[in-house]
């Protein structure tokens, strides 16, 4: 510590220099695992049963995702505003489906949400935005881009998505694309829906027909969307670039949700740090003042 406390220049360059190498380390530190974020890992991994008695069928028996698992993917709500805190989360979830074999289907709710993925999440995966150029598209995965109707749309698709909209993103037709053989009526066809931020998809698909829903959100929306996890609606959330870390470790898919919990937790165990020792120095600069100040009042 400087001796002159009040030049902080010598801290603030320690706390950068562990923040920075910190973010090079392996994690090392203790990440508790939330219960949504194991929840949502375990349906991933485990399946789980869904049985609403208000919707048709009575009971749905999801097994988990392996290879041919079709994945209906909707970025939907406030994504555009909370990509900076949902991102690894996001790219966590989409990494170990994909790698897990799944058919992954895109939509965006918006021409917000999908000029924000477009610029930050397509080349993050894909290293393009051009993904008809990307080995497996049309066969594993489809972007159906922004398709505008909001719930009512998704209500559409239900029964069937080629009779609403017949090319993808990039003016394919559908039925030119393998994957989309089997992949029409969301309430049946749809084995597991992740949304992104997305709302009313407890009300859609849930109560209606059992389909599974899980969500991937920001630390913000985690307050509403917890009501329908609490409820049962959603099985499990993958909340915040914390959510995201704490995925990664139970999936071990690699990113930089990781790095960013580390820098986190040693940037508090550091604050926590210091706060004890400016308190003891404090204490103690105090112990020795009183006597001279008793001294100097005789």
């Amino acid at each position: 510590m400087p001796k002159n406390i009040k030049d902080m220049r010598l801290i603030y360059v320690m706390i950068f220099a562990v923040i920075f190498i910190s973010s090079l380390a392996p994690q090392t530190l203790p990440i508790p695992v939330q219960q949504w974020t194991r929840d949502f890992y375990n349906v991933i991994e485990n399946g789980c049963t869904n049985a609403w008695p208000s919707a048709t069928p009575p009971t749905k028996v999801f097994a988990g995702v392996e290879p041919g698992t079709r994945v209906f993917f909707a970025a939907s709500g406030e994504v555009d505003k909370l990509w900076g805190d949902m991102s690894e989360g996001v790219l966590a979830v989409w990494r170990d489906l994909y790698a897990r074999g799944a058919n992954l289907l895109l939509w965006f709710s918006g021409p917000s949400q999908q000029a924000t993925l477009t610029k930050y999440m397509l080349p993050a995966l894909f290293g393009t935005t051009d993904l008809p150029s990307v080995p497996g598209y049309g066969t594993r995965f489809v972007s159906l881009g922004y398709v505008v109707g909001g719930s009512q749309l998704l209500m559409g698709w239900a029964d069937s998505i080629s009779a609403i909209t017949e090319t993808d993103a990039y003016g394919t037709p559908l039925a030119d694309l393998p994957m989309m053989a089997n992949f029409d009526a969301l309430k049946t066809d749809a084995d597991l829906i992740i949304g992104l931020d997305a709302r009313d998809f407890d009300k859609i698909f849930v109560i209606r027909y059992n389909t599974v829903v899980l969500q991937v959100g920001s630390t913000d929306s985690s307050a509403y969307v917890a009501q329908s996890y609490t409820v049962g609606y959603f099985r499990g959330m993958v909340m915040g670039q914390i959510g995201a870390a704490q995925y990664s470790f139970l999936s071990n898919v690699p990113g930089k949700a990781m790095a960013y919990a580390q820098n986190m937790l040693t940037l508090g165990s550091i604050m926590i740090a210091l706060m004890i020792i400016f308190n003891i120095k404090y204490r103690m600069d105090l112990s020795k003042k009183q006597p001279i100040a008793k001294e100097a009042s005789r």
